[in-house]
């Protein structure tokens, strides 16, 4: 599952995209040039505030100028006395002519220098402070009297830092508790649309599912009712076309028994066995309309283990007692798949009798690949078109437009096996054999 294919990741990616782009705005912020005289360049204290330092120092006794050094460095620079300046462990950057100019101008009778690594995005932060000055800081060095050096370092003091730390640790902390608050409101938000994606897959297998809790937001609770009520509405459609069509079956039965019995007294023997066949067609027609209809108004019946083997050798015996051609490949032992008995033995019923109408013998087998059990139904017939691949199981759907009963059923052969498949949670397909002949597959979860 990636970020894209979730709402709730994808909302929490933007909170936290939004969060970042937010501390960076506020870090270009700080970056923007310095305007005016106002603004200390590099974060470093102005010349005339040096020369204060460096008249305080130098008129200082030793003993008293570690005290002063800790009183200037409670800011947003740090300030040192070291015997030597730092200038040999950095290079000089460029741009620093003027200011240098400056705090000598500030500051006649002392030797000074600023020296400073380059950082990224000079150009950019110009001498405002932003934090990128930590890690390519400015030094200004003023030899003072007695020969020590004083050091004025752009990053700030240690007691500025350690602030700093304490507040960036308690904004980080603060800003994952806002993001996991947000995260979680986010999922009891979306919680809602997760049901519901899941009570419409649920209802294209079964309409007894449960109907949605309505809960939630405004809309989600409108939308779970929605869904329920047309949950309802599908149910009771289907009922009644059921209904509808079990009372057209029973009363056309009725008509059929009649007819029935009224062809034994055609004299012609072939006129009267060819009355009494389109009966039998027309009776068959009318179980297999049914059976299509019922297939989602009936609850569908559990699901059981079964032995693939020994199922389809139960089957194919009893078709070869029938004088059919339908041979069986070895099955390995142990096969088992999940479905209905009465369903698998109705498909591949209906897979054979295709298979014997278009072509004079089918072979049987089974196999497992990867994680799927398939069981394939191939016959020694012409084939389909490749075109036509793609319309096969649709109800009433044929290959011989002129719809002679002579070369085919009504067309639900098909549409039904296809339909119990995705009942019992298997998958068909239909393809055309390289050697010749046509193959029916139905893929089990094992």
């Amino acid at each position: 599952m990636t970020v894209g294919s979730n709402l709730s990741l994808r909302i929490t990616a933007l909170l936290l995209i939004g969060f970042v782009l937010f501390q960076m705005a506020i870090v270009a912020t700080m970056a923007l040039p310095s305007r005016g005289n106002d603004r200390r360049p590099y974060n470093l204290p102005l010349p005339g505030q040096v020369r204060t330092m460096v008249d305080l120092l130098d008129r200082a006794p030793p003993a008293r100028r570690a005290m002063l050094i800790d009183m200037f460095n409670s800011s947003l620079y740090t300030i040192s006395i070291r015997p030597d300046p730092p200038a040999p462990l950095l290079s000089r950057r460029r741009g620093l002519d003027q200011l240098e100019r400056q705090y000598d101008a500030a500051l006649p009778g002392h030797a000074v220098d600023i020296v400073g690594r380059q950082p990224l995005l000079d150009r950019i932060a110009g001498k405002g402070p932003w934090p990128g000055r930590f890690f390519a800081p400015i030094f200004i060095t003023v030899r003072l009297q007695g020969g020590d050096v004083l050091v004025i370092d752009s990053r700030p003091s240690a007691l500025v830092r350690s602030w700093l730390r304490e507040r960036s640790l308690l904004g980080a902390i603060g800003g994952l508790i806002v993001l996991a608050v947000l995260a979680l409101a986010v999922r009891q938000t979306t919680q809602p649309l997760v049901r519901l994606s899941r009570g419409v897959r649920g209802l294209s297998r079964d309409l007894d599912t449960p109907d949605l809790p309505v809960s939630g937001s405004r809309e989600m609770r409108e939308l779970s009712a929605a869904f329920n009520e047309m949950k309802a509405r599908i149910g009771a459609l289907l009922s009644e076309r059921t209904r509808m069509l079990a009372g057209i079956a029973h009363d056309m039965r009725t008509y059929l028994t009649r007819l029935r019995l009224r062809a034994d007294f055609i004299d012609d023997a072939d006129q009267r066995a060819r009355a009494v066949a389109d009966l039998d067609e027309m009776a068959a027609l009318l179980d297999d309309t049914l059976l299509f209809a019922r297939r989602d108004a009936d609850a569908a019946p559990k699901p059981q283990r079964i032995d693939v083997a020994a199922e389809l050798a139960a089957i194919a015996a009893l078709r070869r007692d029938m004088g059919e051609a339908v041979d069986l490949l070895p099955v390995p032992a142990g096969l088992t798949i999940q479905a209905t008995p009465i369903a698998l033995r109705r498909m591949l019923a209906n897979l054979i009798d295709n298979g014997l109408r278009h072509g004079g013998q089918v072979t049987l087998s089974a196999g497992e690949w990867e994680d799927r059990v398939k069981i394939t139904v191939a016959d020694n017939g012409p084939g389909v078109p490749e075109a036509a691949l793609s319309r096969l199981g649709e109800p009433f759907g044929r290959i011989d437009p002129s719809r002679d009963r002579s070369t085919g059923g009504a067309g639900l052969g098909l549409a039904i096996v296809r339909a119990l498949a995705e009942r019992d949670g298997a998958e068909v397909s239909f393809a055309n054999r390289a050697g010749g002949g046509f193959v029916a597959t139905l893929a089990f979860r094992g």
